[in-house]
């Protein structure tokens, strides 16, 4: 089975997104808990560390997380993507269409998911051979625009992030999108500086249980 066809399954990937290097696995132990089958960690560009740092973080989760699909985010050149695949990523998320990111992953028989956000971005991306492509950015409101965008594109499984909240799953999936990706509300900032992972797990549970209502 794809990775494409699994994630529709589910229909969520969790976004760690700058989180301090000693929560990342406390965090990712709270979203598996709650039944979370897709993380992705991101890529920090103003971090002149960040293949080293990231790439060391994608191995401990890796490690600890058999069972997870673990993917990078905000892949943007061909070291991000050689080494999440190094580190044992399974898909590269980016923010934009690279033809070399995607080349890399397709020899490294990983899932290459970029982003684009026009018709022309968005068929550009899905010839280039994207398993699937991420909508970017998409902002609490912009479901109408998807809809639109995606209507003659109907054969491009697309992911949908950017303004992902309990609030917004529903109709974000209603657009047709194959899934969604959330960071932040998942992972609440201040719940993370605090050590809130009850909180941060309820906010989890919100989340799926926003998609179970999707027919």
């Amino acid at each position: 089975m794809k990775l494409s066809d699994e994630l529709k399954n589910t229909r969520l990937i969790g976004i760690l997104r700058r989180i301090p290097k000693e929560k990342i696995l406390l965090c990712a132990e709270v979203f598996a808990a709650q039944g979370g089958k897709f993380l992705e960690l991101t890529f920090d560009p103003s971090d002149p560390e960040t293949l080293r740092t990231t790439g060391d973080a994608l191995r401990e989760i890796r490690r600890e997380f058999p069972f997870l699909h673990i993917g990078a985010g905000t892949v943007l050149s061909v070291p991000m993507a050689e080494s999440a695949a190094e580190a044992g990523a399974e898909f590269l998320v980016s923010p934009a269409t690279s033809r070399p990111v995607i080349e890399t992953a397709h020899r490294r028989g990983i899932a290459a998911i970029p982003g684009a956000f026009t018709p022309n971005e968005i068929l550009a991306a899905w010839e280039a051979g994207a398993e699937m492509v991420k909508l970017f950015p998409i902002l609490p409101g912009g479901e109408v625009y998807v809809k639109t965008v995606m209507a003659p594109l109907s054969h491009i499984p697309f992911l949908v992030t950017g303004g992902v909240n309990p609030a917004t799953v529903r109709s974000m999936l209603a657009t047709g999108a194959a899934a969604v990706g959330a960071g932040a509300s998942l992972f609440p900032r201040e719940l993370v500086e605090r050590n809130d992972w009850n909180g941060i797990g309820k906010q989890i549970e919100l989340h799926f249980k926003e998609i179970g209502h999707v027919g």
